[in-house]
């Protein structure tokens, strides 16, 4: 039988592995190589750095992140000591998306803006960006794309130059974090970025902390007074910048992709990529995992949508519970805001496509 160690924040682990694995478990921020002596897979989520220093002398044969981002994964390092790798990209886009749409929903409300007479501009397009534009088209509100990497592979939406990007009124990233190749990611939300958008928009955040350079962003904030800012990842995490999360309209701690049913697809997703891998047929199939719910129904008016959607998702709750343990004196405050994401509730997507 295979031993399988898993971060213990993935749901079904047990369900789905247990007929063919022995399954470990431990806090992902804990995992250490002295844990990892007689494992021969690895399952982790975006806190873990999987690296050399971790695997060198372990007999791991297969790593998987239940996540989109994998910059926290040395892949190189894995291609070279020919250990499989599978992430499990896509799996909670659609709860990302329905976080940003009640971002725009709250904006909208607190500055009276008409979501009619508004563009989004969404930097990213692919599966996170595409779900946020497949919502925004639902419900009408005009937005740009931008992904000059799609664009250079052929793709055959419209997409916009940075430059457009910035004079929307509302923008949101959905970009890996990269610091390298044509298209580097990080600081890419820069002094020369946030300068160029209009006085009273909006910068939504839920991709990777250094996306946006958090220095400049307070700055902005409390200098200039240009802009709005939701912020669900920060840099430097778990720790982050009390000053900055003090004046930001809503700060989050990096749960947008928290959904009951994301964690799940993405804990299947690497159910079937481990048995792919071993060559053997899924014997469950995901639709057995998710739970049902009442979904939510599009307002007939945009000046509704905020209302229609706080009973689905909340995302003001969430805002509170970040600054209840986000104190100047809390020393414990990355301990704190792991165990914020630890112990998140399950919350359940309103928009299932």
């Amino acid at each position: 039988m295979l031993t399988l160690l898993a971060d213990e924040n993935m749901p079904m682990v047990d369900e789905l592995f247990a007929d063919f694995c022995w399954i470990e478990r431990k806090a992902g921020r804990d995992i250490t190589a002295n844990d990892l002596k007689d494992v021969d897979i690895l399952l982790v989520r975006s806190i873990t750095h999987v690296n050399q220093k971790l695997l060198a002398n372990s007999p791991v044969k297969f790593v998987g992140t239940a996540t989109i981002g994998t910059d926290h994964i040395d892949k190189e390092y894995l291609a070279s000591s020919e250990i499989e790798f599978a992430d499990a990209a896509g799996c909670n886009a659609q709860a990302v998306a329905e976080y940003v749409l009640a971002a725009i929903a709250y904006w909208a409300q607190h500055v009276h803006a008409d979501l009619n007479s508004i563009r989004v501009g969404i930097i990213g397009a692919g599966n996170v960006g595409t779900k946020v534009s497949q919502l925004l088209d639902e419900l009408g509100i005009q937005y740009v794309l931008n992904d000059p990497l799609l664009q250079e592979q052929g793709d055959s939406r419209d997409f916009f130059s940075l430059d457009a990007i910035k004079q929307c009124q509302i923008v949101t990233c959905h970009v890996p974090l990269t610091h390298d190749g044509k298209y580097p990611t990080h600081h890419l939300i820069n002094d020369q970025f946030l300068n160029s958008m209009p006085k009273g928009s909006l910068l939504i955040n839920s991709a990777r902390g250094a996306v946006v350079d958090n220095s400049c962003a307070l700055e902005h904030v409390t200098e200039h007074d240009r802009l709005e800012l939701i912020l669900d990842v920060w840099e430097g995490e778990p720790k982050l910048n009390v000053n900055l999360l003090d004046q930001c309209l809503i700060g989050t701690s990096h749960i947008a992709g928290y959904s009951l049913e994301g964690k799940v697809r993405g804990t299947y997703m690497l159910y079937e990529a481990i048995r792919q891998w071993l060559g053997k047929e899924v014997s469950y199939k995901l639709e057995e995992f998710l739970p049902h719910t009442k979904l939510w129904q599009k307002p007939r008016y945009l000046a509704d949508l905020h209302d229609s959607l706080q009973p689905f998702y909340d995302i003001k709750e969430d805002d509170i519970a970040l600054r209840q343990i986000a104190r100047k004196d809390n020393l414990n405050l990355a301990q704190d805001f792991d165990l914020l994401r630890k112990n998140y509730k399950n919350r359940l997507e309103y928009r299932r496509k």
